[in-house]
């Protein structure tokens, strides 16, 4: 019996490394195995996380001085502007003065002009008028891209297309998760058309769009409130807190490090087909214990009581005893063999 349960882990961890699935221990098995929910981080998850800007109709000195307020955030959309305004060979501007509001934008102050760069509702927080580039932004926003807004001293100066692809495999993944009976839910900070955008084509019906880092958490734990088992997939800093609060946190490792840290699995596979493996595995592994439980059990339920009326020798006492510790053995062997997505 003291076999059951820890020889089902061990081959199902080796399984699972195999597969570039790193498993924290069997307790993530058992809450693995009871999800019925699970919660998709957009970048970096179902997309790439490879965005590229797709559409800048602006001037070389405007985009010098939003690359100098971005080249101060931490911000993976920020990287991507600068990485764009590098490759025109634009001047490097120095800013001071910098604020960022996690989730929104950030602002600073570039060759005595208050810069700010982030989302509508970020600079409208400033006192900026987006409505002149409210039908540029939601052109890009249903293309599935991310539209960046910009503003120097209180006027709107433009609106940048930023483009994420979805991963190969992320629309197969869904169908299987989906396919086991799953609830699939696309969570992210950008905006509600964009978010729709990704989802179709990642083939995803329940968006939750517009959500702060903080929010993820609380999203998590109101599916938890409805008594749902939640699992949550993710890879940027961000999404730590809400691997944290899910019943089961799955860290794309291609991310953050602190992601994994928060998280009861690792993925190394840059695609969600891991996500659909660790669970089915789960399911497996929890199966195998049930089996290797039935079976230490049935073994001792007629062993001892034979034994203790003397109508069992020594030596068959032994071999059955031997024989239980084999056929626990081998049947945890057979997660070796476990066909993974």
């Amino acid at each position: 019996m003291g076999l059951a349960v820890p020889t089902a882990v061990m081959v199902a961890t080796g399984r699972a490394a195999k597969a570039g699935i790193l498993i924290c221990g069997g307790e993530a098995f058992e809450k693995a195995r009871k999800v019925d929910t699970v919660v998709l981080d957009k970048t970096g998850t179902v997309t790439e996380g490879k965005p590229s800007v797709t559409d800048a109709d602006v001037a070389d000195d405007v985009l010098a001085r939003i690359a100098a307020v971005e080249r101060m955030s931490e911000h993976p959309l920020a990287a991507v502007v600068v990485l764009y305004a590098d490759a025109r060979s634009l001047p490097r501007l120095e800013a001071t003065s910098f604020e960022t509001v996690p989730g929104r934008g950030a602002s600073a102050v570039v060759e005595g002009r208050k810069v700010a760069v982030g989302n509508s509702p970020f600079l409208e927080s400033l006192g900026v008028a987006t409505s002149a580039g409210a039908a540029q932004a939601a052109t890009f926003a249903t293309a599935g891209k991310t539209p960046l807004l910009s503003a120097e001293d209180g006027k709107l100066t433009a609106v940048i297309g930023v483009a994420d692809r979805i991963r190969p495999t992320s629309r197969d993944a869904i169908a299987r998760l989906r396919k086991e009976g799953l609830k699939v839910i696309l969570l992210t900070g950008d905006r509600e058309a964009t978010a729709r955008a990704i989802a179709a084509q990642a083939g995803i019906d329940d968006v939750i769009a517009g959500v702060l880092p903080q929010g993820k958490v609380d999203v998590i734990r109101r599916l938890q409130a409805e008594g749902r088992v939640v699992a949550m997939a993710g890879d940027g800093i961000n999404d730590a807190p809400a691997l944290a609060q899910a019943d089961v946190g799955l860290a794309m490792g291609t991310g953050a490090e602190i992601t994994t840290e928060a998280a009861d699995i690792t993925l190394m596979r840059a695609d969600l087909s891991a996500v659909a493996a660790a669970l089915e595995l789960s399911r497996q592994t929890m199966r195998i214990m049930k089996q290797n439980l039935f079976w230490a059990f049935l073994y001792n339920l007629i062993g001892i009581p034979v034994a203790a009326a003397g109508l069992l020798s020594p030596v068959i006492a032994s071999a059955a005893m031997a024989l239980s510790s084999v056929s626990v053995v081998t049947n945890s062997l057979r997660l070796r063999r476990v066909r993974l997505p």
